[in-house]
């Protein structure tokens, strides 16, 4: 009598449970509750009810879809070396997550496709994306030219964009102030950045004279550049000059010139890697002495792109990628491992990161594949954990409001040394 009772109560208590795929552990302990309530001689029956129901609900959870995100990155245009690693951050993060139980027992698949750092070719992927694979979300690159391009597809499609897409257009209307629904940034925008790079320039050197040296039609270089002359003539120094380049310039020894004759105190570089690299050499070519200020681009492998000595250099960094006490160390050390790189990339901790970001709101979700809601939830991100730090974000801008940066420089043996850490 005592076993039939049993097993109607747990026909009662679990297979609600069951049906609504609830977790493996939730079901056991319900079981196990009810046998108390019935008596020490079914705990025997009660264990095995519970062993048989864990499995259809672990069948139930092995037969759902996975979950699939797109990942747009630069693999092979003029920054496919931050864009590699960027794509590599984002698919390790995905495997971790997957082998960690996925999205409350559902897996997560991510595809990865090409922009060449190119408009045009980000809306191709951004469209093959939605239209052919039909991805729940998408994790963005480092990248403000081809991310200007799906503000307007992310909200026709609702299709959340997590990514570090740092010039603030990209996720918020210059003309209105107001956030795009579906644009998410997890780490310091343009601005942020060069107000801390400014700040430290400053207060900290105790310089009051600048100039920039930037390519007018890099989106990234142009909003570190405005920014940081706004903080610098803001805060009572002076900019004494300002030089640009394009993209298909290759001799910037007339803007040097320019500068040198300007006499500044430092030089702030805001370009990719290879055109910061380029513009440091014209620059102590044309006899600057002075320092020069870098965004985070300046990091590994500059000192190996550049053909003059490396000194008086100053520059941005999201991490502190080589202390073994900091949280992203191990997830550095093993993109080195895994890509064969003797120098680790901030960029494996981007696509990390924007990965986290996402996956917390799936986390919360009714249906972690429901676009607005993802949406909604990504606007209340508040202490998610990061490779290093936690991020919330601000529902307003759709930035982070708690990040600072880093400022380094290069050591004897050119390698990334962290001086302090400015905050947000």
């Amino acid at each position: 009598m005592k076993k039939l009772l049993l097993v109607l109560l747990v026909l009662i208590v679990v297979l609600p449970l069951a049906a609504c795929q609830g977790e493996p552990a939730e079901v056991a302990e319900e079981v196990e509750e009810v046998a108390e309530e019935v008596g020490e001689e079914a705990e025997e029956v009660a264990e095995e009810v519970a062993e048989e129901v864990e499995e259809v609900v672990e069948e139930e959870v092995e037969d759902l879809e996975p979950i699939v995100i797109g990942s747009i990155q630069d693999l092979s245009g003029p920054a496919s070396i931050p864009g590699q690693a960027n794509a590599w951050g984002a698919e390790y993060a995905v495997q971790v997550i997957n082998e960690n139980g996925g999205i409350n027992g559902r897996m997560l698949e991510i595809i990865t496709l090409d922009c060449k750092n190119d408009l045009n070719e980000g809306i191709n992927a951004y469209r093959k994306l939605v239209d052919e694979h039909e991805v729940t979300a998408i994790i963005g690159p480092p990248l403000s030219n081809p991310a200007s391009g799906w503000v307007e597809l992310s909200e026709e499609d609702q299709v959340p964009i997590v990514g570090h897409f740092m010039d603030e257009v990209c996720t918020t209307d210059p003309d209105t102030g107001e956030a795009y629904p579906y644009m998410f940034l997890a780490e310091p925008s343009c601005s942020s950045q060069s107000f801390a790079i400014a700040k430290f320039a400053m207060e900290e050197l105790g310089l009051t004279k600048f100039a920039t040296l930037y390519n007018t039609g890099n989106a990234f270089a142009v909003a570190h550049a405005k920014p940081f002359m706004e903080y610098v003539v803001d805060n009572g120094g002076e900019v004494v000059g300002e030089e640009t380049f394009t993209w298909a310039d290759t001799d910037y020894s007339a803007q040097a010139l320019k500068i040198v004759q300007a006499a500044p105190e430092a030089v702030f570089l805001s370009d990719y890697v290879n055109q910061a690299a380029l513009a440091y050499d014209f620059l102590r070519d044309a006899g600057y002495e002075g320092v020069i200020l870098g965004a985070n681009t300046l990091a590994l492998p500059f000192p190996d792109l550049v053909k003059n000595e490396v000194y008086d250099l100053y520059y941005l960094q999201n991490y502190d990628m080589l202390n073994p006490e900091a949280g992203g160390y191990e997830l550095f050390t093993t993109h080195m491992e895994d890509v064969g790189t003797d120098y680790p990339k901030s960029n494996a901790g981007f696509g990390w990161d924007a990965v986290q970001v996402l996956v917390a709101a799936m986390r919360k979700a009714e249906d972690p594949t429901n676009g607005p809601e993802l949406r909604d939830l990504l606007e209340q991100t508040d202490g998610v954990e990061l490779a290093e730090r936690t991020i919330t974000i601000d529902p307003a801008t759709h930035r982070p409001s708690n990040m600072g940066m880093y400022i380094a420089d290069y050591d004897e043996n050119m390698q990334i040394r962290i001086l302090t850490y400015i905050e947000p």
